[in-house]
This record gives structure tokens, sequence and C-alpha cells, in this order.
């Protein structure tokens, strides 16, 4: 008798789990994220950036991964520019890829001929993101002040905005620290911080590795994720020109 009830009490139980257990089944099934970049999961909306370095890239297979975005570098100080930029920026579009662009900013020129150079190399072109300015101290001369850079990201970033344009800032730790905290925190910021992201630094793009794997790009890459929900990716990636003069534009 005593066995019986046991058997049945455990039968009801394991029957009980067994629903819990395909009922959660069937919600995580749900809330799946669509990309599959691994080390990535619990992040919704994943993208990658590239330059020339990367080679040539199968942008399809880069979508079909579940990649969303890509920012392309354009171009660098007061005259570079990537030879790969037009191309990859073609070939994203029509993969049906989100796109951006950045430009790389160097210490020890002025931020208008910067401004001028980058616009002569977006201008024309379909963007989604914020175009981004990289500011960082690798490979950058550092004679220059701190002040003395930050006004010069001040002049790019009023040019850049003077064309319609909406600007977004790309750094690290360090040069948070040095140029971007409680004093260039009014633009959406881009943040890298390889392996995780800080708790005290609020960005809208979160760079967490220099070594991603992603279908469709031949060797290591960049991976990006946004940091808020679908909602506000909406709204981010609504267009890299300003409204107002956008409107202005299509008259």
């Amino acid at each position: 008798m005593t066995t019986k009830l046991s058997r049945t009490i455990l039968t009801a139980i394991a029957s009980a789990l067994t629903a819990v257990t395909a009922l959660f089944t069937a919600g995580c099934a749900s809330s799946e994220v669509s990309h599959s970049v691994p080390g990535f999961r619990e992040h919704d909306i994943v993208g990658i950036d590239i330059s020339a370095h990367n080679g040539d890239i199968d942008f399809d297979k880069v979508r079909d991964e579940g990649i969303e975005f890509v920012i392309i570098k354009a171009t660098e100080g007061g005259t570079f520019k990537d030879r790969k930029f037009v191309d990859n920026v073609r070939e994203a579009r029509k993969a049906g890829l989100k796109v951006g662009a950045y430009h790389f900013f160097r210490f020890d020129t002025p931020g208008y001929i910067q401004g001028l150079n980058f616009v002569n190399s977006i201008h024309g072109r379909q963007l989604d993101l914020p175009v981004a300015i990289d500011i960082e101290e690798f490979t950058n001369p550092n004679l220059q002040t701190s002040r003395l850079v930050m006004n010069r990201v001040v002049e790019m970033a009023d040019h850049l905005e003077s064309r319609g344009y909406r600007v977004m800032l790309y750094t690290n730790k360090k040069g948070h620290a040095r140029f971007i905290k409680g004093q260039l925190a009014t633009y959406p910021l881009w943040l890298c911080s390889l392996g995780s992201r800080p708790d005290d630094i609020d960005c809208d793009l979160w760079q967490a590795t220099h070594h991603g794997h992603v279908s469709g790009v031949e060797h290591d890459v960049d991976v990006n994720v946004f940091t808020s929900s679908r909602d506000a990716w909406e709204l981010f990636s609504s267009g890299a020109l300003n409204d107002t003069i956008k409107t202005q534009i299509s008259r």
C-alpha cells in the first residue's frame, strides 16, 4: 500500500516536471536570438566592423549567420581613404545589412580637415547608423594635449552635424576617461571593452572582441552588440542623416 502510494506520488511529480520542462523549453525556443555568432547568444542584435584589412567579404554569408549591421572604415586623418569602402558599402547594402561608416581620428590634424575628408567619402551613400569618429591613442602621436584633441574632435563633429549627419564617438576605456567622460558625453557612444562590458560606462554599441568568428569573413573580425532593446534599435538604425536635413535634401 505504501509502495503503491509512493509510486503514484513519484509518477505525478515526474509528470509535473516534464510539463514544466516542456513549457520552459518552448519559452526558450520562442525567445531565441536570430544569429549564430559563438559567444554572443545572450545578445539579440550583433554586428561587425571592418576595413580593407579584412579582405574580401561574403556579405550574404555574414547576413545568413544573423549579423544585422556592419560599420565600415571610410577614412583616416585629412587625406587617407580606405580602398574597400565603396565596395564594402555597396555589397553590404545589397545583402540587406544595416550599414554605418567610421573615420579614424588623427590627433595631429585639424578636425575640420578630417571632417571634409570623411564627408567627401560618405556623401551620397545610404547609411543607417550614426557616423562614427574613432578616437584612440593607438598609432596616434601623443604630443597634443587632451584639450587640443577634444577641441579637434568637436570641430569635426560640428562639421558633420552641419552637413546633417548624426555623430557617434568610438573609443576604449582609456580614451573614455581621457576625452569623453564629463566632456563629450552628449554623443552616442560606441565602446571598446574587450571581454566584458564595464558597469560604470553607458554605451549604445559595445565592441566586445577583436577575434570574432563570422561566416563570410576569412579571418578574425571585431564583433559588436547593440546594448538596448529591439525597439530602440529600430530608432537608432533609422538613418544616418538628421530628419530635418533629410527632409530638406528630398525636396
